[in-house]
């Protein structure tokens, strides 16, 4: 037979279980009411968003002049932007077509920490071998 302290215990495990629902129930009412007034924030603003899609309200309608006008211009930044024929002078008639490099500022040159005390070059390795100057 249950005791007074089992009833207890009973009471007190539903009166937990049923808090927790319940703060489970306020978040998500709570979530839900903050995505209705975002929505109909946005749709103050002309935005309508629906379980279908998003639909935007436009206070002006392009015609087609408007539409080939934009297209030109869009066009016309490309073309500007871009590398195309830039640097055609390599491409004259009677060049050999090809473009030469220019190497003076590629001189290569050995690193301090690559060098040793006496200037010559350091070898790197597992296994290195006895520079020239030294003796076993």
């Amino acid at each position: 037979m249950a005791n007074w302290l089992d009833l207890i215990s009973l009471v007190a495990t539903i009166a937990v279980f049923g808090g927790i629902v319940y703060a489970v129930l306020m978040m998500v009412q709570s979530v839900s009411q903050g995505v209705a007034s975002a929505k109909e924030g946005l749709k103050t603003k002309g935005v309508n968003i629906t379980d279908k899609g998003v639909s935007v309200k436009t206070s002006k309608r392009f015609d087609r002049e408007d539409y080939v006008d934009a297209t030109q211009r869009g066009l016309l930044k490309a073309v500007n932007a871009s590398s195309f024929r830039k640097g055609a002078a390599a491409h004259e008639p009677g060049s050999s077509g090809q473009l030469q490099p220019d190497n003076s500022s590629l001189k290569s040159s050995s690193s301090f920490s690559s060098v040793a005390s006496d200037g010559e070059k350091k070898k790197k390795g597992l296994f290195k071998r006895a520079m020239s100057g030294s003796s076993k």
